[in-house]
């Protein structure tokens, strides 16, 4: 199940970025969960229960807040039907022009059926965040010398 479970988990990215949610959608089991990276632009839905959420939730205002948005998948790593995939998201936010470039690492668990049934995101959310315009880093106070 292993080698199928890779192959699963591969076919969500790519049908992902050619933008097959239809694919996608029929990878995923009729329930699932989904939870987003805690405080990243998606989180308010968390947990998302079925594809039908993910898509109003996480997907639908992806595409819209960002222009060519892609998700480029660096390595898979197989733990029998949980799957590790790390990465990078790219794209560009449509209000602010600001280019995305984020880290990401998805836990995914496939059930009997190689079918996807919990994912939990990991991701750089500062990065969004200020690519959206909705925090701004400020400068870090340096310690000249130690006090001990």
């Amino acid at each position: 199940m292993s080698q199928q479970t890779l192959q699963a988990a591969r076919g969500l990215y790519e049908a992902f970025n050619r933008g097959d949610l239809i694919a996608f959608e029929r990878a995923c089991a009729r329930q699932f969960e989904w939870n987003e990276a805690d405080n990243s632009l998606n989180a308010g839905g968390n947990p998302y229960r079925n594809f039908a959420q993910v898509l109003a939730g996480v997907f639908e205002p992806t595409m819209r807040d960002f222009e060519e948005f892609r998700v480029d998948l660096e390595q898979l790593h197989d733990a029998g039907d949980t799957i590790v995939g790390t990465g990078r998201y790219h794209g560009r936010h449509k209000d602010t022009g600001r280019p995305l470039s984020a880290q990401f690492c998805h836990v995914m668990h496939f059930d009997d059926e190689t079918r996807l049934d919990r994912v939990q995101e990991y991701a750089d959310t500062l990065a969004e965040a200020q690519v959206a315009g909705r925090a701004q880093q400020i400068e870090i106070a340096r310690i000249p010398q130690a006090i001990m």
